[in-house]
């Protein structure tokens, strides 16, 4: 029977002015928890729908399909690209049709995005899955300090997806199941959380339209005004899953 660890909670401090937030301390902490080195090959398994590539004409078929990604999912892929790891992008319509084994998967936004069945995504990822290999989750979370107008961190709460009912999820498919939560301490400029806003930095602003979009800085404003630094807190879910004959070996 798979079974699942006790929650664990790291905290970091985010320096007040970091090149990307706090992307480069969770990718370190992704490729310590999937265990890869230099060189090794990690499917990018996102949720976003694409075409197929069987549904394009002959010649004209992609090697690796270009999906469109959050801001906070293309930084995660570039860091962990330029660390050394060999990253492959692939949609959930085309995992299960590469007759392989894999040995480590991480999906980023979560399940916030999926719109089939996520029982049986999970079976067909444990089933491709290495004796060894490992699946890691990876969602960005809600905190209530979050600089974001107050219809966008109540929509985030609603629609977030907790990292127990993924692990619930997971263990269900027969995944050993581990779950931890990363919390990075940032201090950013008022102006930057404006521009996070305008440009949809965050997954679930994607559900807005423009206008809301610009009432909802417009309320950022208000509540900033002039105020120069703004200090909150960034939360991640991580739920990493192996299978259970890795756990007792």
């Amino acid at each position: 029977m798979a079974m699942a660890s006790t929650a664990l909670v790291s905290r970091v401090w985010v320096d007040p002015v970091p090149p990307n937030g706090p992307v480069p301390r969770l990718t370190q902490r992704i490729i310590e928890l999937l265990r890869v080195e230099k060189g090794d090959v990690v499917v990018d398994l996102h949720s976003r729908d694409v075409q197929s590539p069987e549904a394009l004409p002959e010649g004209i078929r992609p090697r690796i399909q270009r999906l469109p990604l959050s801001p906070f999912s293309e930084r995660v892929a570039f860091l962990l690209s330029i660390s050394g790891v060999r990253v492959v992008q692939m949609s959930t319509l085309t995992f299960g049709r590469f007759p392989m084994r894999y040995e480590q998967v991480v999906l980023r936004d979560g399940f916030s995005h999926f719109k089939g069945s996520l029982r049986r995504l999970l079976a067909a990822v444990l089933s491709q899955l290495d004796p060894a290999g490992r699946v890691l989750i990876v969602d960005s979370a809600p905190s209530p300090d979050a600089p974001l107008f107050a219809e966008g961190l109540r929509r985030w709460n609603r629609k977030h997806r907790s990292p127990a009912v993924i692990a619930e999820l997971m263990r269900e498919a027969g995944f050993s199941v581990q779950v931890e939560t990363v919390e990075c301490f940032r201090r950013v400029s008022a102006a930057k959380c404006y521009t996070w806003v305008e440009s949809r930095d965050w997954p679930i602003l994607e559900s807005f339209g423009e206008a809301e979009l610009q009432r909802g800085v417009c309320e950022l404003r208000a509540r900033y005004g002039a105020q120069p630094m703004v200090d909150f807190t960034s939360r991640f879910d991580l739920v990493l899953g192996t299978k259970p004959e890795a756990m007792a070996s």
